[in-house]
């Protein structure tokens, strides 16, 4: 997104959701599950277990900024502008948590020369290895989503069609999992088109297309039903949630909360939240993709070299505030000058 198109709010947002990962993780994911982290919180830590849901959030926000980048993107464009976007930085980050990993992650955090190469890809899934870090398993439906966006590019190239036919077919195939049981056809499906997550990436569309062109009916009534396949997803991920956790979730609280990223996001779209487009959250808005990427195992690893020797909270202060330094870093320092080497 252009720096004078920029819509200031989802540099917040972004940073919100980032904000909420990362105390999930440190105060609860770590420690409640996985024995990720040596450091535990507890009865505090509960008060930070739904945060996982600012990946949701994350997923709305990159189907409303990819719908307002393609407008007058070509598909080479696009292609190159999201390389750009993820991987020099993802690279670094990758490294970073590799290096500390391997030196210092033992026996916990094991890592390999494989591992890392297969890793650069970013779709590591599919050589059959392991994350560096497990954060990067949103990258993977991320790269997914730009393949479904890349094909529609392909398709608008040969015969113009509106991006509002993507939404409308993507939200059919969508509804498949209420009528249609398990089979192969149906299985590949749901994985080439993301089945699990797609709700949010067509809700994102869906803003931007209301803050684009204003109200349209048929997208007014496409969003609740956004809304009830993503909120009947996010349920229906308790019982792994509960599983993996031996603790309840509450159901409630998960569609409580994906209604106010709904609503928020429909407050951008209708231009209602104009009191807060400052630019001032562009910084804070650049720090939330390295954040993301550095913070959950390099966090945990000082933790469990740590945790006997400082005051728990003092430890995860001193965590986070690295981490928002490094992250600061490698957006405002670093990154410029990779970006220097690449075609604007």
């Amino acid at each position: 997104m252009s720096e004078s198109k920029r819509i200031y709010q989802i540099d917040l947002f972004r940073f919100i959701a980032a904000s909420a990962v990362v105390l999930y993780h440190y105060l609860y994911r770590g420690y409640a599950a996985g024995n990720m982290s040596l450091l535990g919180f507890d009865r505090v830590g509960e008060y930070f277990k739904y945060g996982y849901l600012g990946v949701d959030l994350f997923f709305i926000i990159s189907g409303f900024v990819i719908a307002f980048s393609i407008k007058h993107l070509s598909l080479r464009k696009f292609c190159y502008s999201r390389f750009k976007r993820l991987y020099p930085m993802y690279w670094i980050c990758l490294l970073l948590t590799f290096i500390v990993s391997y030196f210092w992650g033992a026996p916990r955090y094991h890592v390999t020369f494989t591992q890392l190469l297969a890793n650069l890809t970013m779709v590591q899934k599919l050589w059959g290895q392991g994350d560096v870090d497990g954060a990067y398993w949103s990258l993977y439906v991320e790269l997914k989503f730009y393949l479904i966006i890349a094909l529609f590019l392909i398709l608008n190239r040969f015969k113009k069609i509106c991006l509002d036919y993507l939404v409308y077919f993507w939200l059919l195939l969508s509804s498949l999992r209420f009528f249609v049981g398990p089979s192969e056809i149906y299985d590949a499906i749901h994985e080439f088109f993301l089945l699990d997550w797609s709700a949010y990436f067509i809700a994102g569309i869906i803003f931007c297309q209301l803050f684009l062109h204003g109200a349209k009916v048929q997208l007014f009534v496409a969003l609740p039903w956004c809304l009830y396949i993503s909120i009947d997803g996010a349920v229906g991920r308790i019982h792994w949630l509960e599983r993996t956790f031996h603790s309840d979730f509450s159901p409630y609280i998960i569609g409580a909360t994906i209604v106010v990223f709904y609503l928020l996001m429909l407050l951008v779209s209708c231009k209602k939240l104009q009191a807060i487009n400052s630019s001032r959250f562009v910084k804070i808005g650049m720090l939330t993709y390295p954040l993301y990427l550095i913070h959950q195992h390099i966090g945990f690893i000082i933790f469990n070299h740590l945790y006997l020797y400082l005051n728990k909270y003092l430890l995860l202060s001193g965590v986070i505030i690295l981490m928002l330094a490094l992250a600061y870093l490698l957006s405002d320092r670093i990154e410029p000058r990779i970006m220097k080497h690449f075609k604007s």
